[in-house]
């Protein structure tokens, strides 16, 4: 057996060892998690080549007092804390409430503010090796172009910088993680091993061997270098649908189970599975022709162990994929049926029995595909897969290494030819025909990027499979990389400062983070920003309605989106709303005003804001803690014109439109403590519960832009940050205030602020906004 713990809420598991390397959902906190296979000893291996460097200093602005920053540098030992929630429910129905209040009534003149967000700051939690905010970044530069693939061999002089730089940054690894986040962790992790290897790489351990004949070693082999070739990796998709101008669909989701099944590639096709404990009922529907094309229902037999059905669905529609195991035999199994006829078309062993499936596909429209967890002895093996669909027949087998296919980030291609495998820093092409792996590389060789630590967290492809979409974020930025497909180079198709995920992490988006929309045009990022390609611009917001606790996926279409109301929504008491009638509906998309909107904006048409243009700060603070109003007020102002500047504005005094910023703190969210020590296999990050809370600090604010002449507001936003969780050294109050606002300073420069206000109706502010239907 295998015991381990949710590394959100702390619930211990006790899981049987053939389900080691599967993705499970915490049934406390709905958090995903992966089961570990077993000891981890990648730290131990860390540790033996390189010794504890001293802790980085932090670079972020502190309103905190110096007295204490010094006690807590000058700290020799101090213990990582972790800190969790204690309350959040309760938590999350003051906060709404406090934001609300916090500033009293609108006045008349005044524009309607936008619904109170309570923000999640746990991905504010700032580690040791943050980096100083962004510098003004214009969101409109110069995109630059990777270089190509295969760099010429190292020199002896160049190896030996190479290495002395890779054994400095491997101590900067070493000793963040000793306060990384888990989500931090686990980069650093992939970072720290990635830079380990090519250190051996680079001083030839690997490769080293002992000649007992002569009692001598044979010299190290020189450095490998890249010496692949880019392939076209362009893959169109089977189907390509003539979709509407604009929709009227309304498909009823109330007894919908999960989340809609979905294929691969761009495609019309969703499944809508119906709930029933005794039977699946699955609904095919074509959202282009805006009918049900095609309905089946699957009774379980009773061998049958089915843990979390997850069906597929092929790209046109006709296929359904199912994995169970037998309940006598422990067999995996894989299932298809035809959507068209009800009827099973074939029925095949996954792989011999006690070995987990941990992930299984359908690829274009004939294809199947899985990767397999096998045991044999005290090991694991890692399988790929690739069987003909409708007959079950295996047409390709393959072992691959467990660190070059990582199912907790991967994307198949639309045509289903190639799989594209990643970690934070590296990424793995596939073969699905073939099963090699046809193409590796490192993120920042393969961006040439000159940001500080980049980080890969999602990636999509393009709808017509030429291009591919990297969402690179840092401690201080997000950007957007496309890749052709068919010459293998990047170039950066979108940068701004601040990362974009502390503003749109709650409530949280069951979609991709990014997603590249049909028509080539645009992208959409955390279900929320819509970016214009060609101008790099933020050109609208897609705000989730009142109350809602995770936003549903979007679709979208080459003209408008598809949204589904089945959100999860509570009342004002903070009980989930249950008397609803969700369905996914058509949203529009106002195509033609942005277009009009940008054009004035760049030809500087007299507008109430517009490029260029001078305007005023005006920062007020109410109530702080362990600081001074002052000291706050301050760094909160060279922030905000950090941000504006980097919008095009020009700061100057006594203009007649002014960017206020209304600021005060109070207590937040009592947090439990946990200790860090060694990871084991059944607590894999090494937390020990102390019984100890802490009194965290929350921070609300409001953001708007106002006319002096005449005395109006033009345009707001208030939001409450509510820490969650904190990694700190000494686990003090003050600390914790510190880590708030520390993070916060990073979520202003990712905040979406208009640069557009027309004067013209028939035009719209930019980013303009449209609020979601609920």
């Amino acid at each position: 057996m295998i015991k381990f713990e949710c590394e959100t809420c702390f619930q211990e598991y006790k899981v049987r060892d053939e389900r080691a390397g599967q993705v499970l959902k915490c049934k406390s906190c709905g958090h995903k998690m992966r089961v570990p296979a077993g000891e981890d000893d990648l730290l131990d291996d860390m540790y033996d080549d390189f010794e504890a460097p001293a802790r980085p200093a932090r670079n972020k602005k502190s309103s905190g007092a110096s007295k204490s920053a010094s006690k807590r540098k000058n700290s020799n030992a101090p213990v990582g804390i972790i800190v969790g929630v204690i309350s959040f429910a309760v938590a999350f129905y003051l906060s709404s409430t406090f934001v609300s209040g916090l500033f009293g009534k609108k006045n008349k003149e005044e524009a309607a503010d936008p619904p109170a967000i309570v923000q999640n700051e746990a991905e504010n939690s700032l580690t040791t090796s943050d980096a100083n905010p962004a510098a003004s970044t214009s969101p409109q530069q110069t995109s630059t172009e990777a270089n190509s693939f295969g760099p010429p061999p190292l020199t002896p002089k160049e190896r030996s910088a190479e290495l002395t730089r890779l054994r400095e940054q491997m101590k900067v690894y070493a000793e963040a993680i000793k306060t990384a986040t888990p989500e931090d962790r686990k980069d650093l992790l992939a970072k720290m091993k990635t830079t380990l290897a090519r250190v051996k790489e680079l001083t030839g351990k690997d490769e080293t061997k002992t000649a007992a004949t002569a009692g001598t070693s044979t010299p190290a082999k020189p450095a490998q270098v890249n010496s692949q070739k880019w392939t076209s990796l362009v893959d169109a998709p089977p189907v390509v649908a003539e979709w509407p101008e604009s929709s009227k669909l309304k498909i009823d989701l109330k007894n919908m189970e999960e989340e809609l099944i979905t294929p691969n590639s761009f495609s019309p096709f969703v499944g809508i599975r119906q709930r029933n404990h005794k039977f699946y009922r699955i609904d095919v529907w074509n959202l282009a022709l805006e009918e049900k094309v095609g309905q089946i229902t699957i009774t379980p037999e009773k061998n049958w162990i089915v843990l979390t059905p997850k069906f597929k669905l092929s790209a046109d529609g006709k296929h359904l994929l199912l994995q169970y195991i037998t309940r006598d035999t422990k067999v995996p199994m894989l299932a298809c049926w035809d959507t068209t006829t009800g009827e099973i078309v074939a029925e095949w062993e996954a792989d011999q029995a006690n070995t987990t499936v941990s992930l299984y596909e359908i690829c274009g429209l004939t294809s199947a595909f899985a990767k397999i967890i096998r045991k044999e002895g005290t090991k694991y093996k890692t399988i790929l897969k690739h069987w003909d669909l409708v007959t079950g027949k295996l047409l390709k087998e393959s072992e691959v290494k467990s660190n070059e296919f990582y199912d907790t980030g991967y994307k198949i291609s639309p045509g289903g030819k190639y799989l594209i495998s990643h970690t934070s820093n590296k990424m793995f092409f596939y073969d699905l025909e073939s099963l090699k792996l046809i193409y590796q590389t490192e993120l920042d060789l393969f961006l040439k990027s000159n940001e500080q630590y980049p980080s890969l967290e999602t990636v999509d492809f393009s709808a017509d499979g030429t291009e591919l979409g990297l969402l690179v974020t840092s401690s201080d930025s997000t950007s957007v990389w496309v890749t052709n497909l068919e010459k293998g180079t990047a170039t950066q198709g979108y940068h701004t400062s601040g990362r974009l995920r502390t503003v749109f992490s709650e409530p949280s988006y069951s979609g991709n983070n990014l997603e590249l929309t049909p028509s080539g045009k645009s992208f959409l990022l955390y279900g929320a920003l819509l970016v214009d390609r060609p101008s790099q611009r933020n050109v609208w917001l897609f705000q989730p309605v009142p109350r809602v606790t995770i936003r549903s996926k979007l679709f979208l279409t080459p003209h408008y989106l598809l949204a589904g109301t089945d959100s999860a929504l509570t009342d004002e008491r903070n009980r989930l709303r249950l008397n609803r009638k969700p369905r996914l509906v058509s949203v529009p998309l106002p195509e033609q005003k942005i277009i009009d909107s940008l054009a004035a904006y760049r030809s500087n048409n007299d507008a109430i804001l517009g490029s260029a243009q001078k305007v005023s700060i005006d920062v007020n603070i109410g109530s702080v803690k362990f600081s001074n109003a002052d000291q706050v007020k301050s760094i909160l102002k060279e922030v905000i014109q950090e941000r504006l500047e980097a919008e095009g504005f020009e700061i100057a005094e006594d203009q007649p439109i002014v960017f206020k910023m209304e600021y005060q703190e109070q207590e937040g969210n009592k947090l439990q403590m946990t200790k860090r020590g060694r990871p084991t296999p059944g607590n894999p990050l090494g937390r020990t519960a102390t019984g100890k809370t802490l009194q965290s600090t929350a921070a609300a604010f409001k953001l708007s832009w106002v006319s002096n002449s005449p005395k109006r507001t033009l345009w707001s936003k208030q939001a409450l940050v509510n820490p969650r969780f904190l990694i700190l050294r000494d686990a003090t109050a003050e600390e914790a205030r510190e880590s708030m606002f520390e993070g916060l300073q990073n979520r202003l420069m990712a905040e979406s602020i208009p640069y557009f206000i027309p004067k013209q109706k028939t035009l719209s502010m930019l980013p303009g906004e449209t609020q979601l239907p609920e």
